[in-house]
Order: structure tokens, then sequence, then C-alpha cells
């Protein structure tokens, strides 16, 4: 009885878990969202507002926006970093692209903990952030010294 009782619990607390990863993941349903975004400052109050294309396959994630001669101000690429295997490491780069770009690193909350500003069109060169992001926001090159995007805002994809 006591065998079966500690099964249960180690069950629930399964359970529990896997809940509580799946609700704390679902500000990041991409494939469900209508095409805008919202960056949030850290107090909550809006910054701006981007419509965007999502990769939504590998495909998508490595072809990004290769090959664009411009992107609309208020638009941008979002990029699923969870579709990477979990052994690769995440990195961005600018092979073929012709436009400078910012690149926004956010985490599983939707928390930008990198920013690198005017990454320069066709540079081979790595882009590596800090850790592993759950999404990549690309926007025009100067757009998120522009629009005060910082370290600590939220991307809200609710």
């Amino acid at each position: 009885m006591r065998k079966a009782k500690i099964i249960l619990s180690v069950l629930c607390l399964i359970a529990g878990i896997t809940a509580c990863s799946q609700e704390d993941d679902s500000f990041l349903n991409l494939q469900n969202i209508d095409g805008e975004i919202n960056i949030l400052g850290a107090d909550g109050k809006p910054r701006h507002t981007y419509r965007v294309e999502v990769a939504e396959n590998m495909e998508d994630m490595y072809h990004g926006l290769m090959g664009r001669t411009s992107l609309d101000e208020n638009s941008g690429f979002l990029f699923d970093a969870s579709i990477v295997p979990a052994d690769v490491e995440v990195a961005m780069w600018m092979k073929d692209t012709l436009i400078p770009l910012d690149m926004i690193f956010a985490d599983e909350k939707g928390e930008i903990f990198y920013i690198h500003e005017n990454a320069k069109p066709n540079d081979l060169s790595p882009i590596y952030p800090p850790k592993r992001p759950r999404v990549i926001l690309e926007i025009n090159g100067g757009q998120s010294r522009k629009n005060h995007i910082k370290v600590g805002d939220i991307i809200n994809i609710k």
C-alpha cells in the first residue's frame, strides 16, 4: 500500500510539473498568433507593436529574412528557438541578408535578455546570445533604440 502511495505521489508531482510548464509556455503559442506582437516595458506599459511573420519550421528559421531588400518599419520576423534541437547551440547570422537588423532575444517568459543592434548585411559571423533563447525577433536595424526597447522588456505574444 505504501509503495502505491509513493508511486501515486510521484505521478501527481510529474503531472503538476507538466501542467505548470505548459501553462508557463502558453504565451508563446506561435502558431496561433494573429501576426501582431507587443513589446511591453518592464513596467507593463506598451512600447511598440510589430506585425510579424513567424518561422514555423527549420527551413523558415534557416531562411529568415535572406534576400529581402526591405522590411516595413513596424514589421519583423519571429523565430521559435524551441524547434532547434536541445543539443544544438542557437546562433544567428546575416548570410544573404541585405538589410541591417536588430535581433532581440527573449526567454520562455518573453523577457528580453539580449539585443544585438544593427547586425551587418551579409556578415557570416555568428551572433550568439548569452543563453539559449525561446524566441528571437528580427526588426529593422536601429529600431530597438528608436522605440526604446531594452533588456528586461517583454515580448507579449498573448
